[in-house]
Formats: C-alpha cells, structure tokens, sequence
C-alpha cells in the first residue's frame, strides 16, 4: 500500500504510507520522482473525492496507483485513523513518523485531566453519594497564598487525578510532578493519612499506538512511579475511569 485516501470528520485527505527507505531502496537516486509522483496521485484522488462528496467512485486506477476496496473503521481522532490504516493495511508503513504527531491534534492537558476527573466523581457518586463533598475541595499550600483545588480531599485521604496522555507524553509528565508536588504539600500541612495519585494509563496491548509511543509512556510511568514513591505519595495506574472510581472508594474507607 502505497498510501490512503479517507474522510474524517467530515473532510477528504491523503497521505503516503509507504517507508521513504523502502522506496529508496526500489529507485535509487530516483527515489524522490517516485515520492512526488505517489504523493501527486493521492492529491488527485482527494480532490476526485472530494469534488464527487465521496470515495465510493473512486475505482479508475490514477498515475499508476490502484485504488483498493473501501473500509469503513472507528476512529476518535485523525492521528488513531492514520494509526489504524497503517497498521491493518501496510506492512511497510512509517509508524515513527505517524507517530511524531502535531500537538493541536490532540486535546488539552487540563482538558484530558478535567474528563477524567469528571468520570471517576460520577462513577464513585453513584456508589457513595456521601462523598460528593470531597471532591473538588481547596486548600492553600502556602499562608496567604492562593487556594489550590484537590480532585478529592476528605478527611481519610487526598487525591489528585491524572492523564499519562499518548500524544502529549512530556506535558502529562509535567502535569504529574505538579499534582505530585500540591500532594505532598498538603499531606504535610494538614497531616493527612494518605495522599495518592490516580492516574489513567493507556493499556500495554494498545493496538493503536506504536512501539516509539509505548516506550515513551512506559518510561513516564516509570518516572512518576519512582517520584511519587520519594515523596511518600501513593500512586495507582489505571486503564479507565472505573477503576478510578473503585480505588477512590477503597482509599476513602
């Protein structure tokens, strides 16, 4: 498969899926004709495609490429569609450079903490509608300062939530020494038993994320796991909201 023409979100694109070492291996110092003339019949089957609001009529082969069966896939985001075609479809995709991913492509750190706060606070309601009052609760860190706000804080334990996110490794990982650091503050002003952080991971087996986006959240993992541990603060992966919510009931008592 030299490349992939698609709809996504209502919008017709296309790009090459084949190595550029694959090709260079083919052509030689011809490589690169090769490269422009793939990329330049993609860019007609797009505009056909778009001109027509459909893929269904692409069948005519175009500068030599041939267009293949249509499938229809899920996907929330452009980067997973991509991710997927390769994947399924190509034994000679280039995953790292699919993977190397603009971050406006991918939602907002705070955004991503916020969704998932919201889920594990419904889900743990649901169960012990008692603890709603804990969560979202402030406290200062500092005399005088401004208050900061605790995805759950009760007189058991306090929590901040997290998103170990696969596009936006380095900011997640910002993001968790910040709570790590708010967590360990309070614990210490207001004598708490317990300070955790619940962080979402994405699953080992996730067949949507290359092995370079795999290392890089397992070695986040890593980090949080040994820095959470140095500051005395207990810290819980978890694949879903659900399991969030479950070590929230568990820590609460």
């Amino acid at each position: 498969m030299a490349g992939a023409i698609y709809m996504h979100d209502g919008r017709f694109g296309s790009t090459r899926i084949i190595r550029d070492d694959v090709l260079d291996s083919l052509y030689g110092k011809q490589s690169a004709g090769a490269r422009k003339l793939i990329e330049h019949g993609l860019a007609i089957f797009r505009e056909a495609a778009g001109a027509a609001n459909s893929l269904d009529g692409l069948s005519a082969p175009i500068m030599g490429l041939v267009p293949g069966e249509l499938r229809s896939t899920a996907a929330r985001s452009l980067p997973e569609l991509l991710r997927t075609i390769a994947l399924l479809h190509s034994s000679l995709a280039n995953l790292d450079k699919l993977e190397e991913l603009e971050e406006s492509d991918a939602p907002m750190q705070e955004e991503v903490n916020r969704r998932f706060s919201t889920e594990i606070r419904e889900l743990t309601v649901k169960e012990r509608p008692d603890l709603l009052k804990y969560f979202g609760r402030e406290a200062q860190l500092v005399d005088g300062g401004q208050n900061v706000r605790f995805g759950f804080c009760s007189p058991r334990v306090v929590a901040h939530f997290n998103v170990l996110h696969p596009i936006r490794v380095s900011a997640s990982l910002r993001d968790a020494r910040a709570r790590l650091f708010e967590l360990q503050r309070v614990k210490s002003m207001i004598h708490l038993p317990k300070a955790a952080l619940i962080g979402a991971v994405t699953r080992d087996d996730d067949a949507t994320l290359g092995a370079k986006q795999l290392n890089n959240l397992h070695e986040a993992r890593r980090e949080v796991t040994e820095e959470a541990s140095a500051a005395g603060i207990e810290y819980f992966p978890v694949t879903n909201a659900s399991d969030g919510a479950q070590r929230v009931l568990e820590l609460a008592g």
